[in-house]
């Protein structure tokens, strides 16, 4: 009976040894490796590439192993054509793909973490080609455009209609059908250019930019099934390297430069931050505001009133050269428009919110959309044109974001621990000392920061970038946009 019992008893001590190592494998401690996490990335360089000596690293390589380092995870990363890696991340629970544009398309497929870096899409051509375009309508009447398969800026083009496309698995093969002549436009981007190109045996002096499309910021991407708790232990490494300052060492070794980094002048240094935020928000009512003062100035003209845009054009073609911020357009009731680059365009602009305020002889200034005609991120300004109190149209100037953040910069400079941005009332984000974010909705820089488009003014405290920052805004009277000073809090 004793040997029964005792053998009984190794058997319960045995069993719970064993309940107990699972409990320790199922704890958050442990949870990434018990899932088995499947990293990817492709040739993207310099942010992620193949060496010769065929180990992959790059920018955002060294960013996923100092965080694998600080969750004491040893996982291989991957290397394959980024469609496959794509579609594995799209389809496969625990995958997880960088470096990844994190676009309006992509946000509900994936669950994320970053911002990692950021980068511009731009179309590239040979020098001696002879080509040049203003527009994504003119980029249509290109022989074709190389782009990588599946890539953000394939989906940017499929969303606008282009259609004259060749795809390709990376960025090298699409320098290397540039070079071959097979396309006469590739959609690269500014940072990756210059060594895709010497991956694919081009010389980078051979090629020339004919057409800044945007800015995006980079990302670790999940797949939707993956736990939100390994996410946030991501998210979390992520923005400790970005306190401590391992993330602008691993940025300032591959680039040379801070990732984020503001110029040492302050002009707010010696005013109330409340009142630099009244300035500022001031400063941007009165600039978008003078694009629509010269709109409904012309709106008056008889060349405007004559409806024949053979009249017209010369008039706004002088004015947009004066300007050089944005892209003029005049517009039908039945929502088609010429452009001064176009003429008439292929688009409509019914389905714009704007739309029927517009032809019901209401001018309208602020709405941040991406522009049909250009492909960038603008802030609408347009006048109804009004003839016998009937409206016969409306002139509008689709007015550029960066170059308006450009202004906003070197006007308003702030020390390293300040930023500013401007939102929208849908929650986009106009303008921001880091301009990648233009055009991105604010719930991806910090869900907290929704409760600003409550309350035309006030405070508030949100992490950003690994840090606690206060934030003092107000809103424009005008364009209604909520303007942002924000400091870290010491």
């Amino acid at each position: 009976m004793k040997k029964i019992l005792a053998i009984c008893s190794m058997f319960i001590m045995t069993m719970f040894f064993n309940i107990a190592n699972v409990n320790v494998s199922l704890c958050y401690g442990n949870e990434s490796e018990r899932v088995k996490l499947q990293i990817i990335t492709e040739d993207f360089a310099p942010f992620n590439f193949r060496s010769k000596e065929g180990k992959i690293t790059g920018q955002s390589t060294e960013i996923v192993q100092e965080i694998l380092s600080r969750l004491n995870l040893e996982i291989d990363i991957q290397h394959m054509p980024w469609n496959d890696g794509y579609e594995l991340a799209l389809s496969e629970p625990d995958v997880i793909l960088y470096s990844i544009f994190r676009t309006a398309e992509r946000e509900e497929l994936f669950l994320w973490v970053g911002p990692i870096g950021s980068d511009e899409y731009v179309f590239y051509t040979l020098k001696n080609s002879g080509l040049s375009i203003s527009s994504l309508e003119e980029a249509k009447t290109a022989n074709a455009i190389g782009v990588v398969q599946d890539d953000a800026r394939h989906q940017f083009l499929k969303k606008n209609n282009i259609t004259n496309l060749k795809l390709y698995s990376n960025d090298a093969e699409c320098y290397r059908a540039l070079e071959n002549g097979d396309v006469e436009l590739v959609v690269g981007t500014s940072i990756t250019m210059v060594q895709m190109a010497r991956q694919a045996g081009v010389d980078p002096s051979d090629l020339k930019p004919v057409y800044s499309l945007k800015k995006s910021p980079l990302y670790v991407a999940f797949n939707k099934n993956t736990s939100t708790d390994i996410v946030k232990q991501w998210q979390d490494a992520l923005d400790e390297m970005k306190s401590d300052g391992t993330f602008e060492e691993i940025n300032e070794r591959w680039v040379g430069a801070p990732a984020q980094g503001y110029s040492i002048l302050d002009t707010t240094a010696g005013i109330n931050t409340i009142a630099a935020t009244k300035l500022l928000a001031g400063f941007i009512d009165v600039r978008l505001g003078e694009f629509l003062l010269v709109l409904q100035a012309l709106s008056f003209t008889d060349e405007a009133r004559s409806g024949k845009w053979t009249k017209l054009k010369s008039l706004l073609v002088e004015q947009e050269n004066a300007a050089l911020s944005g892209r003029i357009w005049y517009l039908l009731p039945d929502g088609s428009y010429y452009t001064t680059v176009d003429d008439l365009t292929s688009k409509n602009l019914k389905t714009r919110s704007y739309f029927p305020g517009l032809i019901a002889g209401n001018p309208t200034l602020g709405t941040v959309v991406v522009s049909k005609s250009t492909g960038k991120t603008v802030a609408i300004a347009a006048a109804p044109i009004i003839k016998n109190n009937v409206v016969q149209g409306a002139l509008g100037t689709s007015i550029y974001m960066q170059n308006i953040n450009d202004e906003v910069q070197n006007t308003f400079p702030l020390q390293s621990d300040r930023m500013f941005f401007a939102i929208t009332d849908d929650g986009t984000i106009a303008l921001h000392s880091d301009d990648s974010w233009i055009g991105q909705q604010i719930a991806s820089m910090n869900i907290n920061l929704k409760s600003i488009l409550d309350k035309n003014s006030g405070e508030c405290s949100f992490n950003y970038e690994g840090k606690n920052w206060h934030a003092v805004w107000t809103t424009t009277p005008r364009t209604g946009w909520h303007v942002v000073i924000a400091n870290i809090k010491k």
